[in-house]
């Protein structure tokens, strides 16, 4: 009887500790439909150890299984409708499944693709007081090497999709000195982290003298600018002109003054260059004024005038001496009364 009872109690401690191995076998694989599908990283691989999780929108039950070494995982569900997820440590799916009817007529094939959780660097770039566009952001590590450019117009930069670790950071751009972040920057998954640098410029100069034909030309204005630097400054009286402090780069130099023809050439200065760029202006073509004679300018018209007032003249003159041709009478009659008249003022001058 003693060992009948502990037969019993034996078998009753077994039955205990076996029951939730059952239920949660149950949980694990359902006695219907089998799901299937392939699970892959960003770069394609199968990705091995992802839980895909089934829940019946229903009844509020469980399934899951695991992904094997090639990716693959088989998910056996009883008939109904299931939103189907997929989850990994430091991983997130790039989809959840809703309202999947599962039943001896539907039996889909769902994929994943899951994306490592990193961590993103950003920022500004600046000169101190104005934004640095154009610059390269440098983040590395023994393993690992990260870029980003700085855009306009605030100079701001962002590296996405960076390994979780402890990296040194440092901007650059031709013309500026490198910067360097002064400690060790630490990148936290799934977290952003803020990092802003200021370059200091290695500056070039640019001076010359402004002509036209061999005489200088003062009050000259000239600009030198680029998509993010621009200055300027004006010819002295003898036509001189200096530019200090800028960036190297490409620019464009542009030469302007009321009376003469605007000019603009490309220029190119390295770090620290100095540079000389002499310049010869031309006048601006004066305007022909229009003329008071349709279709004539107005020297065109004065000439058209002058020619038709010798025309007249001509005429009139060629008249007249015709006229006394004919009539030579008189030319005779006035001469007799000119010379009466010339005697008459005679005496009375007496």
């Amino acid at each position: 009887m003693k060992n009948l009872s502990a037969f019993l109690l034996v078998a009753a401690v077994i039955s205990f500790f076996l029951l939730p191995i059952s239920i949660q076998s149950f949980a694990q694989e359902g006695n219907g439909v089998y799901v299937r599908g392939f699970i892959f990283d960003e770069r394609g691989a199968p990705l091995a150890g992802v839980n895909v999780t089934a829940v019946n929108t229903t009844t509020n039950a469980v399934f899951f299984t695991v992904s094997n070494n090639s990716g693959e995982y088989n998910l056996s569900l009883p008939s109904g409708i299931y939103n189907i997820s997929a989850s990994l440590t430091n991983y997130t799916a790039n989809i959840t499944y809703h309202s999947i009817l599962i039943d001896s007529s539907h039996f889909p094939i769902l994929n994943f693709t899951m994306s490592e959780i990193l961590g993103t660097l950003s920022g500004y770039v600046t000169n101190g007081t104005a934004p640095v566009p154009g610059a390269t952001v440098h983040l590395r590590s023994s393993k690992n090497n990260y870029t980003g450019i700085s855009t306009s117009p605030l100079g701001e930069y962002t590296i996405s999709g960076i390994a979780p670790g402890i990296y040194i950071a440092y901007a650059e751009k031709q013309g500026y000195w490198t910067s360097y972040f002064n400690e060790p920057v630490v990148i936290i998954r799934g977290k952003k982290t803020v990092l802003n640098f200021t370059l200091v410029e290695q500056p070039a100069k640019l001076y010359g003298r402004v002509y036209f034909g061999d005489s200088p030309v003062a009050g000259v204005q000239v600009v030198l600018q680029s998509q993010s630097f621009s200055t300027s400054t004006t010819t002295d009286a003898n036509g001189n002109y200096t530019l200090s402090n800028v960036p190297a780069g490409t620019y464009s130099l542009i030469f302007r003054k009321q009376g003469y023809q605007e000019k603009t050439v490309q220029i190119t200065l390295s770090p620290f260059e100095e540079k000389r760029y002499d310049f010869s202006l031309e006048r601006e073509a004066i305007e022909e004024s229009g003329g008071f004679i349709p279709g004539f300018d107005l020297p065109h018209s004065l000439m058209v005038v002058a020619l038709s007032i010798a025309i007249i003249i001509l005429i009139v003159s060629l008249f007249i001496r015709f006229k006394i041709i004919r009539n030579p009478e008189l030319l005779a009659q006035e001469e007799p009364e000119v010379e009466a008249k010339e005697k008459e003022e005679a005496e009375e001058e007496k």
